[in-house]
């Protein structure tokens, strides 16, 4: 049993960093926070994290490996780019919006587009594939006991940073007002534009490695 402690650590710790590195899902978070509350940002929290609990899955188990393709990737990055930039769309709408009020959005909308974030996440690919394999590599003959106790304590730090996070958004939402929620739809515009064209651009180029022997081995 105490073999598990320094797992359940490093999951914890896993859990906590990935959930608070700043990003689209953070972004996204904190503005429909601010706009809807603490309900509006858990859900697309909840729903980042039942992505990552996927890439988690197949990280641990070595199922990622089959994903480590340049087309799987590049797919992953093209739909990713193309969503971060509906997204930003949608916040820049709100910011030209004069009354501070966007058009209220689909029911349900929030936990897909968690989902989505996640799971077109190139990122998610490289990451599993070596986070799953360095944590469990510091255990002999590793089972199904060792992945449940990472993937159970990746959930929970996960878990009380993305309720922590949508708590403090919330919060926000009752102290914002119409002017400044245009400001804060502009400032996540452009913050979901860079990360698109940030995604779209790493695409691009992992595309274009990946085409330039083809093209050479047809002329």
């Amino acid at each position: 049993m105490t073999d598990l402690i320094p797992l359940i650590a490093s999951g914890l710790t896993i859990g906590v960093a990935y959930t608070v590195v700043p990003g689209p899902v953070n972004t996204e978070a904190t503005r429909r926070g601010l706009k809807g509350g603490f309900g509006p940002a858990l859900k697309v929290q909840i729903g980042s994290l039942v992505g990552d609990v996927l890439w988690a899955i197949l990280g641990l188990t070595g199922a990622v490996v089959a994903l480590q393709r340049d087309s799987i990737a590049i797919m992953l990055g093209l739909v990713g780019a193309g969503f971060l930039f509906a997204l930003a769309r949608s916040a820049f709408r709100g910011a030209a919006d004069i009354d501070g009020h966007e058009p209220e959005s689909p029911r349900g909308s929030g936990w897909r587009v968690g989902i989505m974030f996640s799971l077109a996440n190139p990122a998610g690919i490289a990451f599993w594939s070596g986070v799953g394999g360095g944590m469990l590599g510091t255990v002999a003959n590793p089972g199904s006991l060792e992945v449940a106790a990472v993937l159970a304590s990746f959930i929970v730090g996960s878990a009380a940073c993305g309720v922590l996070f949508a708590g403090l958004a919330g919060f926000g939402h009752r102290h914002a007002s119409g002017a400044l929620m245009r400001w804060i739809d502009g400032i996540c515009g452009v913050a979901l534009t860079w990360f698109g064209v940030r995604l779209l651009w790493t695409t691009l180029r992992r595309a274009s490695v990946w085409l330039t022997p083809a093209f050479r081995s047809m002329v």
